[in-house]
């Protein structure tokens, strides 16, 4: 049961595994959704914190992408350097198998064959022990016939390969052991001798190339020329035979020498490097392609490249120290810099933001302190300037708000004014109404009856400009109106109380010119209408001429009276009368009506004659509206110009 148990739990581990590594490649996208909003909507929310990522990617990322390109480029060069140094040696090491075997087939030769191996001291320091063989008969024999007993050179009695040539010199691979081997041609007495020096090349001779650089190894690695027919080396004449070309190329087995010493500082971590070197197989000639990998420290081959300046590789050191000290201090100052100046962004901002919410908050008395006198100490102080312009224009909205509520009080005052339209006696029917231009009117009109309620006294008037002077002025004529209106008469028999028309204008004419700057004057058509007689008499005072449109379509202008009222003092109206007929319309109306314009023509009487004309048969209400509507379609989208006032009046 045990056994059992453990199986299930390893089964399910197993089985838990994909689980989580799918759960994982599924959720990683919406965690880094949500990093991404964290961090555009709160860390980078700050101005501090933008700041400082754009001075991170605008300052540091430039140092960073900088060094890290110099850490790759010196682990390049020192790579190249530790594998073209041990690739030298080897060379070197060549040269001198060359150049031994060489001196040693001299002296061999010289001493009749006595030394025919001797011991040579390498150019790595190593002692090499000099293999010779020369050429009889097609294959390799010792040098002389009393040399010693030669078994110790594998080369012996081996025929000559057909690849090999004269000026040879390199690894060969021979029965499964590296050699470094030199084939050359001498002359001595006439005659040409070909000598095949070799020597052993193992892990003892690598360790000398080692000693200087750390660990080098080489290995085997993947030959093109592995059972490949076609891809035969041929040099100079020397053409390879057929059976060579269907011998089977064995590799070699690694050669690894020496140790990584202890980093030298912080700063000395491990170069590992490879480079190809050829290595020739002794049957065919194919290259086996061997790499060489080296295993060194910065320090190592800062010393091995330095290594006959006689100290100038610690000046040279010293000073590369310096200058990279010297950079250091020029970023920290430039850091220390740019924090500083975005301190400053960044404080000015926060007291600008501190300062929204306060007067956000109401606290329109906050004033940010300015101690710069830059373009932000500028900003601080429109800031407190913008603060200061609303406290005044809070303080100019209120005695707005306070004009508005006192106007609005006045317009209703003002329509109460007005008489409630319409107003009917016995056979006449008479309507109304004033579209003031701003909120209280400069336009008059008014309908006194009489005292039997069978005769009226109607005005309309104009007063010269508009708003609250115009509307005063309107109250007092109203006023004065219905003052000398009700309070005197002309003494005609069946009188109701009613003065004349034009007596009325010349008293208030008077009262206007005495109590008004000169500036100020009215126009004031009045009329006085006996629905017993159906008689309209009355006096126009410097108003647009009113008009009777009569049944049989003539029309009839009411322009007798005189100046406008106020003007001059002493002025004498006249006045003037016309019966009534059924179906005659009035029509009386302020200069709001002719005035507005589109595209600079007038409205002009023209047209309000012929609309009014065209629908006179409507009731006065809708007749007096739908002119209205009619001349704000004439006005379109443009402000009102002037206060319109419309009286209409039908005799039934």
């Amino acid at each position: 049961m045990l056994v059992i148990g453990r199986l299930s739990h390893t089964a399910n581990v197993i089985f838990a595994i994909p689980v989580i590594i799918l759960c994982a490649l599924v959720l990683s996208p919406l965690l880094i959704i949500l990093f991404y909003r964290w961090v555009t909507r709160r860390f980078l929310w700050r101005v501090r914190n933008r700041l400082a990522v754009t001075y991170a990617l605008m300052s540091l990322a430039p140092v960073v992408l900088c060094l890290t390109l110099f850490a790759i480029a010196s682990y390049i060069f020192g790579g190249q350097f530790a594998t073209n140094s041990t690739l030298t040696q080897l060379d070197e090491a060549s040269a001198t198998v060359s150049d031994e075997t060489v001196s040693a087939t001299l002296v061999s030769l010289a001493s009749n064959g006595h030394t025919l191996e001797s011991q040579h001291t390498s150019r790595m320091g190593t002692v090499l022990p000099i293999s010779l063989a020369v050429v009889k008969s097609g294959k390799f024999q010792p040098l002389t016939e009393s040399a010693p007993d030669a078994a110790a050179n594998p080369f012996i009695g081996q025929p000559v390969p057909s690849w090999l040539w004269s000026g040879f010199r390199g690894l060969v691979l021979f029965k499964d052991q590296l050699y470094l081997v030199a084939y050359t041609k001498l002359s001595q007495g006439g005659k040409t001798i070909t000598v095949l020096g070799s020597q052993p090349f193992n892990v003892d001779a690598l360790s000398g190339i080692a000693q200087d650089l750390g660990r080098v190894i080489l290995m085997p690695g993947f030959s093109l020329a592995v059972n490949d027919k076609d891809d035969q080396v041929s040099i100079g004449d020397t053409a390879k035979s057929n059976d060579n070309q269907d011998t089977e190329d064995r590799n070699f087995s690694k050669l690894d020498s020496g140790t990584l010493p202890p980093r030298a500082h912080l700063f000395d971590p491990p170069v590992v490097f490879s480079a190809p070197t050829s290595v020739l197989s002794w049957e065919t000639g194919h290259d086996l392609h061997g790499i060489v990998t080296v295993f060194s420290r910065p320090s190592i081959l800062y010393t091995r490249l330095f290594a006959s300046t006689n100290g100038l590789g610690k000046v040279i050191r010293i000073i590369l120290v310096s200058i990279a000290g010297l950079f250091a201090l020029l970023e920290l100052f430039a850091v220390l810099m740019g924090a500083g100046l975005s301190r400053t962004i960044t404080r000015s901002v926060a007291e600008l933001y501190r300062g929204t919410r306060e007067i956000d908050a109401g606290h329109f008395d906050h004033r940010i302190v300015i101690k710069r006198k830059d373009q932000l100490g500028a900003l601080a102080t429109s800031f407190n300037g913008m603060t200061a312009s609303i406290v005044d224009l809070l303080a100019q909205q209120r005695e707005k708000e306070r004009l508005l509520s006192e106007l609005s009080i006045a317009r209703e005052v003002q329509t109460n004014l007005f008489p409630h339209s319409p107003v009917s006696l016995p056979g006449f029917e008479i309507h109304a109404v004033c579209q003031p231009a701003r909120t209280v009117s400069g336009d008059y009109f008014d309908f006194i009856i009489g005292r039997h309620g069978n005769d009226l006294c109607l005005a309309l008037g104009d007063i010269s400009g508009k708003g609250i002077s115009a509307a005063l002025l309107m109250a007092s004529l109203h006023s004065a109106v219905r003052a000398f209106g009700l309070s005197t008469s002309d003494g005609r028999p069946g009188n109701s109380g009613l003065p004349s028309p034009a007596t009325l204008l010349e008293l208030l004419n008077k009262h206007i010119f005495a109590s008004t700057p000169p500036e100020k004057y009215a126009t004031l058509f009045l009329a006085y209408y006996d629905s017993s007689s159906r008689k309209l008499t009355y006096s126009n005072g410097g108003h647009l001429a009113p008009m009777i449109l009569s049944v049989d379509g003539t029309v009839k202008h009411l322009d007798c009276g005189g100046p406008p009222v106020g003007l001059f003092n002493g002025l004498k109206y006249c006045e003037d009368s016309i019966e009534l007929k059924s179906g005659d319309l009035l029509m009386a109306f302020s200069d709001g009506l002719t005035e507005p314009e589109q595209n600079e023509e007038q409205f002009g009487e023209d047209r309000l004659f012929d609309y009014i004309r065209e629908h006179h048969a409507e009731p006065l209400p809708i007749l007096a509206t739908n002119t209205l509507h009619r001349l704000q379609e004439w006005i379109g989208n443009h402000e009102q110009p002037d206060d319109m006032t419309l009286l209409l009046a039908r005799q039934l």
